[in-house]
C-alpha cells in the first residue's frame, strides 16, 4: 500500500504562482493534508495572492505559506524534523544545499533544478516552422523558464540561411511590460539575472562568438530589467553560454555535421531537464529520445505541458518526478502489510 506524506515543505524559486499551485494540487489529490510553501523572494506577493484565490476556501492550516530569506526561513523549513518530504524548484546550487542540509535525516527529496536544454534542428525540418519553434522555446517569459531552449544545433548546410532568418524573426519581437497585449518579450525578473546574461554574452564574444541581433539593454526602456533577445553564432562548448544555465533571452546557434554529432552535442552537458527536436523522420525521432539524456523530450511541439505525463530531470537537473502517476507516487511512501488472518503457531518458529 502507499500512504501520503503528512507534512511536506515546498520551496519555489521560478514561476512561483504556477509551480506553487501545481505542487499543492498534486499533494491534495494524493490525500496529503498539511503543506508548507516557501515562495521565492522575487515573487512572494504573487504567490500569496494565488494561494488565497486557489485555496482560500480550505480549512485554516491545510495550506501554509511562509515567506522570508532562504538562509533563514528556507533552511529552517527543510531542516525541521517534522517535515519528511521536501519539494524544491530552483537552481542546482540551492538543490545541492538542500541535499546536504537534509542528508543527516535521510529525507525524501523532490528536486526540479536547472537546465541547459538543447534544440536540434534536423536536416529535413521545414526552416520557417523551425524558426518559429526556436523563437518560442527560447524566448517565452524572456527565457526565464527552467526548460527554455538554451542551445540550438543546426545542420551545417542550413546554418547561414537559418541563422539569418532567425535573427530577422527575433528582431521583430516587441519588448515591453508583460501586462501589455502587444508585448512579445517582457522584462527579466531582476538586475542579477540580467547581469548574468550580459556576462555569458561577454564571455562568448571574447572567445570569438558574434551577435547577429540584440544583446543589449534597450535604450527606450530604461525602467525595468529589459534585455533585447540575442542571437549568437560562432559559438562552441568552451563558452559559458553553452555550458552554464543562462536563464535569459539568448539563442546561441552551433552547426553540426551529422545527426550522431548533434546527439553527442546535446548530451555534452551536466544538465538533463528537457530537449527538443524538429523533424519528420521517425528514425531520427526514435534515436533522439532513446539516446538523449533528458527527463522530457519534445518533438515538434515545444515546452507543451501534459499533466498526465511525468516531469523531472536527469543528471544535475534534479531527482524525482511531478505530474502523472509518477508525480503522485513522489509524495507517498510504500508500506508493506503482512497479515496472517488465522494467527496460528508456525512450524518454523522456535524450537526446531
Amino acid at each position: 500500500m502507499a500512504e501520503p506524506a503528512v507534512e511536506l515543505t515546498s520551496v519555489t524559486k521560478r514561476f512561483d504562482d504556477v509551480i506553487a499551485v501545481d505542487d499543492v494540487s498534486w499533494r491534495i489529490e494524493d490525500g496529503e493534508f498539511f503543506s508548507l510553501l516557501g515562495p521565492s523572494g522575487c515573487g512572494k506577493t504573487t504567490t500569496l495572492r494565488m494561494m488565497e484565490l486557489a485555496f482560500g476556501h480550505f480549512p485554516a492550516g491545510v495550506i501554509n505559506v511562509v515567506t522570508g530569506r532562504g538562509d533563514a526561513v528556507g533552511d529552517a523549513l527543510v531542516a525541521h524534523p517534522d517535515v519528511p518530504v521536501i519539494a524544491f524548484t530552483g537552481s542546482t546550487a540551492v538543490g545541492q544545499h538542500i541535499a546536504r542540509t537534509t542528508a543527516g535525516q535521510l529525507k525524501k527529496l523532490h528536486l526540479e533544478l536547472g537546465g541547459k536544454d538543447p534544440f536540434v534542428i534536423a536536416d529535413d525540418a521545414p526552416v520557417e516552422a523551425a524558426i518559429e519553434a526556436v523563437s518560442y522555446a527560447a524566448l517565452i517569459n524572456a527565457g526565464q523558464v527552467c526548460t527554455s531552449t538554451e542551445r540550438v544545433y543546426v545542420p551545417r548546410s542550413l546554418m547561414p540561411q537559418f541563422a539569418e532568418a532567425l535573427a530577422e524573426r527575433v528582431s521583430r519581437l516587441r519588448l515591453g511590460p508583460g501586462i501589455e497585449p502587444t508585448t512579445d518579450v517582457g522584462p527579466m525578473i531582476g538586475e542579477s539575472g540580467r547581469a548574468q546574461v550580459e556576462a555569458h554574452i561577454a564571455d562568448a564574444l571574447a572567445k570569438g562568438a558574434k551577435v547577429l541581433v540584440g544583446g543589449r539593454r534597450p535604450p527606450n526602456l530604461e525602467q525595468g530589467f529589459f534585455y533585447e533577445p540575442a542571437v549568437l553564432v560562432d559559438v562552441d562548448h568552451s563558452m559559458r553560454i553553452m555550458r552554464e544555465e543562462t536563464f535569459g533571452p539568448t539563442i546561441p546557434i552551433m552547426a553540426y555535421d551529422s545527426f550522431d554529432e548533434a546527439i553527442a552535442l546535446a548530451n555534452d552537458t551536466d544538465y538533463g531537464l528537457g530537449a527538443c527536436l524538429y523533424t519528420h523522420d521517425a528514425r531520427k525521432v526514435r534515436l533522439f529520445y532513446e539516446e538523449v539524456r533528458a527527463g522530457t523530450i519534445w518533438i515538434n511541439d515545444l515546452l507543451t505541458d501534459n499533466y498526465a505525463g511525468p516531469f523531472g530531470g536527469m543528471k544535475m537537473s534534479g531527482v524525482g518526478r511531478e505530474l502523472g502517476e509518477e508525480g503522485l507516487e513522489e509524495f507517498c511512501q510504500t508500506k508493506h502489510v503482512h497479515w496472517d488472518m488465522e494467527g496460528g503457531v508456525k512450524e518454523f518458529w522456535y524450537p526446531y
